[in-house]
């Protein structure tokens, strides 16, 4: 059905897993032609960065023996802690003084050293600051080594790494994707990651602000082992409801604890955002990523921040073969699988 041409890979390696995705475009539109997940040990990818590279190859390996791929060329994504995206405001210039205007705002805001730093930057709009017109920037600062290194990763599996961009900008163009965004309302997209939990909130094309928050499931693996006192691998399993819990109170406690603690970070995040930007109040939050099946979060979540929420569903408006997929499968792993649904479509339209 789909062998006349060819279309590229999306592999989103995260932290507990490996996801892959493969949009087409059909005759009516676009078509998921491949949707999976292959899970990684426990370790082998840490904040962001891969620690065993043995296990994650044997990962997307294994993924793409199952779906019988011959497809070389992928795109990847890199997460939050190898870049950072914020928005700064300098006088207007051009041309070597801007230049320097922008990486002199770069340089204090960034963890690493700029010349170790790919910078890019997008001109946004005027507004005025303190009775001065100011330029405001989309700047996007990525480490030189994190696209190397995920460059380097996928030639020695044999792959064409064609795409390498941030695993924010992939959850935006899933959100676009779905489409859900109609009126372009202020909107929080919220990842929640095994270690970090991303918040980048948007309106329309333009970014408003950028948060990497360090938690994630893991926290919550650690709280249910230690009001347990059992091993991180059962505690995992008893949060995933895969393993029997000696104590099913005890770990609704711990998830509640922990879910308050992360909806009190994300509410922190809009109040930011609500100092900074008093005219373009959150109307939306949409959730990704891992964590996004905690038992009560959305909804703990919505009533917290009286904020409509609601799970992303990045497949929404992409035509799904007759028999290819069962229907709970994309329901429950589409928000899982949002950012590989979006590295997916940037993939074809760089294609």
């Amino acid at each position: 059905m789909f062998r006349k041409k060819s279309f590229p890979l999306a592999i989103d390696i995260g932290s507990h897993a490996v996801k892959l995705v493969q949009l087409v475009q059909g005759k009516k539109g676009l078509v998921l032609a491949r949707l999976g997940m292959a899970s990684l040990a426990y370790g082998a990818v840490a904040d962001g960065e891969v620690r065993e590279h043995e296990e994650v190859m044997r990962a997307v390996e294994e993924l793409v023996t199952a779906e019988k791929i011959k497809e070389k060329r992928v795109a990847v994504g890199l997460s939050g802690g190898s870049a950072i995206v914020n928005t700064i405001h300098i006088p207007p210039a051009e041309g070597p003084a801007l230049a320097e205007a922008v990486e002199a705002e770069v340089a204090q805001m960034l963890p690493f050293p700029i010349d170790e730093t790919r910078l890019r930057r997008q001109r946004l709009r005027q507004v005025e600051i303190d009775g001065e017109m100011m330029d405001e920037y989309l700047i996007i600062a990525v480490k030189k080594k994190a696209v190397r290194d995920a460059v380097d990763l996928f030639k020695h599996l044999k792959f064409e790494p064609m795409l390498v961009d941030l695993n924010l900008l992939a959850i935006e163009s899933a959100y676009t994707l779905s489409g859900v965004d109609q009126d372009g309302d202020p909107t929080a997209l919220v990842d929640i990651g095994a270690s970090e939990t991303l918040v980048h909130i948007i309106q329309g094309s333009r970014t408003l602000m950028t948060r990497l928050i360090p938690f994630g499931g893991e926290q919550i693996t650690q709280t249910i082992g230690e009001s347990l006192s059992v091993s991180r691998l059962e505690a995992e399993g008893i949060k995933l409801g895969t393993r029997p819990s000696p104590s099913p109170r005890a770990v609704s406690e711990a998830i509640r604890k922990e879910v308050e603690r992360l909806a009190r970070e994300v509410g922190r995040t809009c109040q930011m955002h609500s100092q900074i930007h008093p005219m373009d109040q959150i109307l939306r939050m949409v959730l990704s990523g891992g964590g996004v099946h905690l038992d009560g979060l959305p909804s703990f979540l919505a009533a917290s921040l009286d904020i409509p929420v609601e799970l992303a569903q990045p497949f929404r408006k992409v035509e799904i073969p007759d028999g290819a997929f069962d229907p709970d499968f994309i329901e429950s792993l589409g928000p899982i699988a949002a950012t590989g649904a979006g590295l997916a479509y940037r993939a074809l339209a760089a294609a």
